[in-house]
């Protein structure tokens, strides 16, 4: 009755396939990055709390996030809740009727869930509000806008950025009763965190054994294996995800692990300072982006990861040429006089330990093999003339035999 969505996805018919093969084995990809580039993320902050547009060249996800007070879980009574909600109604060719979309959304509501909540990034702890009786449930709703490849890591970093964006009210509980204030009472409460995941993705093929990070939708369809690995700031692994017929080395997968703690610590960093950004305008009183438009379109607000950490990039720069500048100044005469002092001494030391290195030509494994036969041989008859000794004597003939070996290669030392 209804078509199958999979004939108008990206890369999953035979031509196509073959020809990211094709591509992949001569290191080349389709929109000209490098194997280990990745597309430039944006990011938009919204006039509500929490609400956060992320731009993953054109793959675009809005989450919004959201509490309310509830009752605890019987497990866990002095912690809060977090639940993620994940919606790809957005996509075009993923409906909703089709299997492709409940593999898609299952999958990546797992993936975020193993990231944010089995991780235990957020402090459920400060979420209490009472005992057994009143939490705080937090709700973040990750809605997919456009797809086009690589949907865990935009994911990740649109629900990050969204969770250190958003602001709780403040509440008192005395006397059995709840006191919610309003932002005009008293300042929202930012969420605690514990620690800051963030997920980078990874493509394997059989036609190469160099990875792909950052695929596109085209080259994530096409691909043989896709890992998936999330690290915060800290440089530690939260979850690793992986799947797919292609044959993966240790090798390769310590090469991905490496190069996405060092890129998840780069987007951390960049998240920190785009709110940084967003809290000065808002202190500033500028006027504040408003509707679902402004978000997703062009708009002076957003935050490229290329310019902010480039201008770190730049700033860092010049202290570091100052640096270097005032050490030349501190370098004087004297100093070069003791070098030239240290060098002079050094010169008889080579002369000396030249003939020393005799390990090349010396003939060690002729000698070691000639000079302990004599010793046998001597060893050898005088056990011959005794045939009828106890074994208190033989022993004793061992220990000869060790102490003339001994003494063989000590006089072979001393002649060499």
């Amino acid at each position: 009755m209804f078509m199958n969505s999979n004939l108008f996805e990206p890369g999953k018919s035979k031509p196509e396939r073959n020809f990211i093969q094709l591509a992949v084995k001569q290191n080349q990809r389709f929109d000209g990055r490098r194997s280990n580039e990745c597309r430039d993320v944006e990011v938009a902050f919204g006039e509500d709390w929490g609400t956060v547009a992320v731009s993953l060249g054109d793959t675009k996800v809005l989450t919004h996030v959201s509490c309310d007070l509830g009752a605890p879980t019987t497990s866990r009574p002095n912690e809060g809740k977090l639940q993620l909600n994940v919606n790809l109604g957005g996509v075009a060719f993923l409906d909703e009727v089709q299997t492709t979309h409940e593999q898609r959304s299952l999958t990546l509501n797992s993936l975020l869930e193993r990231t944010f909540r089995s991780s235990r990034c957020v402090d459920l702890e400060s979420l209490c509000v009472a005992a057994e009786q009143h939490v705080w449930c937090i709700r973040v709703d990750i809605n997919v806008l456009n797809h086009d490849g690589n949907l865990y890591d935009a994911s990740t970093i649109a629900t990050l950025a969204a969770l250190m964006h958003f602001r709780r009210p403040d509440v008192t509980f005395a006397d059995d009763e709840l006191r919610i204030y309003t932002e005009k009472e008293r300042e929202f409460i930012p969420l605690l965190f514990l620690h800051y995941p963030v997920s980078v993705t990874y493509c394997i093929y059989k036609s190469s054994n160099q990875p792909i990070v950052d695929p596109t939708l085209l080259e994530e369809n096409a691909a043989d294996s896709v890992i998936v690995l999330s690290f915060n700031s800290y440089q530690e692994l939260c979850t690793l995800n992986a799947g797919g017929t292609a044959p993966t080395n240790v090798r390769t997968i310590m090469q991905c692990a490496r190069n996405a703690a060092i890129r998840a610590k780069a987007l951390v960093d960049f998240i920190r300072k785009a709110l940084s950004l967003d809290e000065e305008r808002r202190l500033q009183g500028s006027r504040l982006i408003q509707g679902l438009a402004a978000l997703i379109g062009e708009t002076p607000y957003k935050l490229s990861f290329s310019k902010l950490m480039g201008q770190q990039k730049l700033e860092l720069q010049p202290s570091l040429n100052d640096k270097m500048e005032v050490d030349n100044k501190s370098i004087s005469k004297p100093e070069v006089e003791e070098m030239q002092a240290m060098v002079e001494p050094s010169k008889p030391e080579t002369v000396i330990d030249t003939p020393m290195d005799t390990s090349s030509w010396l003939p060690q494994d002729e000698d070691s093999q000639e000079l302990p036969m004599p010793a046998e041989a001597s060893t050898s008859k005088a056990g011959k003339g005794k045939p009828t000794q106890s074994k208190s004597k033989a022993n004793k003939k061992k220990l000869a035999k060790r102490q003339n070996q001994s003494d063989s290669e000590e006089e072979a030392k001393q002649v060499i």
